[in-house]
């Protein structure tokens, strides 16, 4: 398979994807019976949007200031968990500001998701909305860039795995060890990697400048009040993205297609249904919905819940729909195939066996 740089410079060439419509040959879930029920559900609510941003930043400023008053590790620790569990949400909400679903007024839509959820993970709207709805488009194929990623990665693509192997790549993701192996696919949404690409766009690349002006003549300011405490600070937030959030986004990303039969629509996709501590810090905002997202791209994230109940009264959607419980259900998934693959391997070994006498 191509790696992600063949794709997407290939796909320069070429008209880039402006929806999610699929364009893989599968069998087709009928959207004809539910047209009312997404549109009512696809309306966009500015309050909810804004609510739900700002939720974000008063958890992690207060997260910040906790682990300024109080000196010490344990907190630092519940600080860094903290932190990488909201920044998780604002990439959610970041990949709703992609599909245009935070503000009505596409602009506005833009300008806040850049300022205050995409530039302050390091990435950028625009850019991220290229890639994503190729992913759409081509989920699972050859022009797929977030499959190609994952191959490329190879560390959370390859199931099954042994328990031992399972364990090393858990703890290689947890202490940031395989961290920079992210960097396969987030160098297309940097702004800073891309600032004369024309895909981040001359409103993009002023608001970019001006934000981070703003950030770091504050970290300017900061240093001369406190210098050991900003640095401090600044090293916990760092952390959570290199270390936490790196854990819990790998987990996210493998559970949404790998693994899934792939022979229908219905279960070429994984939804998972997670626990409340799964909720919060791997799955804010309906991410674990990914089925219902793929289906119906134009449901805000924090309606899809609503979504996925009024689907599982369709006969043939709660019928062939791929669905697991729990986060910790779809590694148990990916590890019963090394139960699958030894299972097979037995057969052929009996097989041998028999036509040899």
């Amino acid at each position: 398979m191509r790696t992600v740089d063949q794709i997407l410079r290939e796909a320069t060439l070429q008209k880039s994807p402006t929806d999610a419509e699929p364009a893989r040959a599968l069998d087709r879930f009928s959207r004809k019976r539910h047209v009312e029920l997404v549109r009512s559900l696809s309306r966009v609510s500015a309050v909810r949007s804004t609510l739900y941003i700002a939720v974000q930043w008063i958890v992690m400023i207060g997260a910040i200031v906790v682990a300024a008053k109080v000196n010490h590790w344990a907190v630092y620790l519940v600080s860094m968990i903290v932190l990488a569990s909201r920044m998780q949400a604002l990439g959610v909400l970041m990949h709703d500001g992609a599909h245009y679903l935070l503000y009505k007024n596409r602009v506005l839509n833009d300008v806040v998701s850049d300022l205050f959820v995409a530039f302050p993970i390091g990435m950028s709207t625009t850019l991220y909305r290229k890639t994503h709805f190729r992913h759409h488009r081509y989920t699972n194929t050859e022009e797929d860039q977030d499959l190609a990623a994952q191959q490329e990665e190879q560390e959370w693509f390859e199931w099954p795995k042994t328990r031992l192997g399972l364990f090393v790549t858990l703890i290689r993701s947890v202490f940031g060890i395989n961290f920079l192996r992210g960097w396969i696919l987030y160098k297309h949404w940097a702004p800073w990697n891309n600032f004369r690409s024309p895909d981040f766009p001359p409103r993009c690349r002023v608001l970019y400048v001006l934000s981070t002006a703003c950030v770091y003549s504050f970290f300017a300011i900061a240093l001369k009040i406190d210098p050991r405490t900003t640095i401090l600070l600044v090293v916990i937030y760092m952390l959570a993205g290199i270390t936490v959030l790196n854990l819990i986004n790998r987990i996210r990303a493998t559970a949404e297609h790998l693994g899934t039969r792939g022979d229908h629509e219905l279960n070429d996709t994984r939804t998972v249904l997670p626990n409340f501590v799964e909720r919060l810090l791997i799955a804010p905002y309906g991410v674990n919905y990914h089925l219902e997202h793929h289906l119906f791209p134009s449901v805000p994230g924090y309606r899809l819940s609503e979504l996925h109940r009024e689907l599982m009264k369709d006969e043939e959607f709660r019928a062939k729909a791929h669905i697991t419980q729990g986060y910790t259900g779809v590694i148990q998934e990916l590890m019963d195939l090394q139960v699958q693959a030894n299972e097979e391997k037995e057969n052929e070994e009996k097989a041998k066996e028999i036509s040899a006498v």
